[in-house]
């Protein structure tokens, strides 16, 4: 069979497959490098591995299992599923546990547990987000997780692809987020349900990395963000063993190339439900935000800590503030921002603690049905002005006194 020229997904599928010559279409069967199940959908795995006859994990070093040990549990049911998930672990022979609650993809990213060019499966909705750093998380269920638990492999018809091309700075406010939405407004749902996204332009990790997580609001499969120069620099401060970087091959075909000027992507806002198509948030500005809830890695609470600097919380306002990981926290603490956030009224969480209930503004992939999403920046703003708003319009307004602007003393 003569080799058909492969994109960067399905070069990198190839590699986890034993057939040859694979193209767009074709049903293959592929093993992940890492098989990655949190608090909340690793007791359904593996009893679905139970109910099949399973006994003991294939292989125990490709299975990693976040339990939030360290996280007081809220009631005796939940103490209770924590020791049903130890014991099926143990039953299973699963022997890499981390006790660390909050996002269990962040953590992967930071600790550099996945590389560019490997492959994750999970069922954790958060799981696109490898794409961020040229690496393939794909979302699983729990009969098929059994099934990776079991030795057998993943069934997969190999994807065609949207080949995107961001070029521009975003406008103030603007993000992963907002890129994202305006891609899928541009393309349309029933052109993106399915098949993978191949991004290029230059953006901040963390911002490629927000992108890529939304992947499934759009239908995609997966969404990967072919690494740049830069991109490879960053990477390489917290990675420290070898990877691939993985480029298409000259000539392969993509179901349809598109181009993205970020300059002119609006900041987005998507209303309650989640499923109705985002707006920009001039359209949905002066809905009230009683509870403002922000989630993030160190990026996303340096922008809380500066946005605030200068303001207070705006009267009545809830707003919450949940690190990624413990690491984010350690990071945050070296440089003082739990202090600037305490000082302006906001409550900060430990990482892994549940976005609370109720009408308000979240960033992140998942919200209560009566929550509009955004990105962080326009989710600190809101928090300043009590209602959605661009982030640029709140510099327009009146300034509020703040405590934070004298809380440090000018250096020397």
């Amino acid at each position: 069979m003569p080799h058909t020229p492969q994109s960067a997904i399905v070069r990198l599928l190839q590699g986890l497959t034993d057939a040859r010559n694979i193209a767009p279409g074709d049903r293959i069967a592929i093993r992940p490098h890492l098989l990655v199940l949190g608090p909340r959908d690793g007791l359904a795995a593996l009893r679905s591995f139970r109910l099949a006859g399973g006994d003991k994990v294939a292989d125990p070093s490709r299975v990693l299992l976040f339990v939030d040990d360290n996280l007081p549990a809220p009631d005796a049911a939940t103490a209770a599923r924590r020791a049903q998930l130890h014991e099926a672990a143990k039953q299973a022979g699963i022997t890499r546990l981390l006790p660390l609650a909050g996002c269990e993809i962040a953590h992967l990213l930071e600790a550099g547990l996945i590389v560019p060019g490997e492959c994750a499966i999970s069922g954790l909705p958060e799981i696109a987000a490898l794409g961020g750093i040229g690496a393939l998380g794909l979302r699983a269920t729990a009969r098929d997780t059994a099934g990776l638990l079991a030795g057998r492999p993943f069934l997969i018809t190999v994807p065609s692809a949207i080949r995107v091309n961001i070029s521009g700075k975003p406008q103030t406010g603007a993000g992963g987020f907002d890129l994202f939405f305006a891609l899928r407004r541009e393309l349309g749902r029933a052109r993106m349900a399915g098949i993978t996204l191949e991004v290029s332009g230059e953006m901040d990790l963390h911002e490629r990395t927000t992108f890529c997580m939304h992947a499934s609001h759009g239908g995609l499969l997966a969404a990967v963000w072919l690494l740049d120069r830069a991109a490879v620099q960053e990477l390489n401060q917290h990675i420290t063993r070898t990877y691939a970087t993985l480029e298409p091959e000259p000539g392969a075909a993509y179901a349809h190339k598109h181009a993205v000027d970020a300059a002119h992507v609006p900041v987005a806002a998507l209303p309650p439900m989640g499923e109705l198509p985002s707006v920009p948030i001039g359209e949905a500005a002066g809905e009230r935000a009683q509870l403002v809830v922000i989630r993030g890695g160190l990026p996303a609470l340096r922008v809380a800590a500066e946005m605030i600097k200068a303001r207070k919380l705006a009267p009545g306002v809830r707003c919450v503030v949940v690190p990624d990981t413990p690491e984010a926290c350690r990071a945050a603490l070296a440089e003082d921002l739990p202090g600037y956030l305490l000082d302006a009224g906001v409550e900060l969480h430990p990482p892994g603690t549940p976005t609370p209930l109720g009408a308000g503004v979240v960033n992140g992939v998942t919200s209560a049905p009566e929550q509009w999403r955004v990105g962080v920046t326009a989710a600190v703003a809101a928090a300043c002005a009590g209602a959605l708003i661009h982030p640029e319009r709140l510099d327009a307004q009146p300034q509020r006194d703040s405590k934070l602007s004298a809380r440090r003393p000018a250096p020397g």
